[in-house]
């Protein structure tokens, strides 16, 4: 019995035009290989900024954070529209983009990790690609890095 390659793809998202060139590429092969698809949108911003600020919990930064998801929501309902013919789930979490990505990535039995070589990340031009050249060398499953 030959096992179906891909039968769970898994395209971490961020509104750049990487992520959307990945989200393509996925569906390529999500139709090819009659795939599940999991968008992932990482809320990582709070993450970055806190060596940068003394706030706390407050207004200021519910504030930002309440746009911060409302932003992740709409990035993952535009991608999503992208794949119209294919089974999709949305999820969103907070962390560290890297991490955040390879563990939900084994926690959710993925197959195939489909991601764009560069972001939309506060520290883009200091860290460019970080992001998918850690999840090339920590994920438990393939990654195919869209360029």
């Amino acid at each position: 019995m030959s096992r179906i390659p891909y039968r769970k793809i898994l395209i971490p998202i961020d509104g750049s035009a990487h992520s959307i060139k990945a989200v393509s590429h996925g569906r390529i092969l999500a139709e090819c290989y009659h795939s599940e698809v999991g968008l992932l949108y990482i809320l990582g911003m709070f993450q970055e900024l806190q060596p940068y600020t003394q706030m706390s919990v407050s207004y200021i930064s519910e504030k930002f954070y309440n746009e911060a998801q409302a932003y992740g929501q709409k990035v993952l309902e535009d991608a999503a529209k992208l794949l119209p013919s294919i089974t999709v789930a949305t999820f969103m979490e907070v962390g560290s983009p890297a991490e955040t990505i390879t563990d939900f990535s084994k926690t959710n039995d993925y197959d195939l990790i489909v991601i764009g070589s560069r972001g939309l990340g506060l520290l883009t031009g200091v860290v460019m690609g970080s992001v998918s050249t850690y999840v090339v060398h920590h994920a438990s499953c393939p990654v195919m890095v869209v360029k």
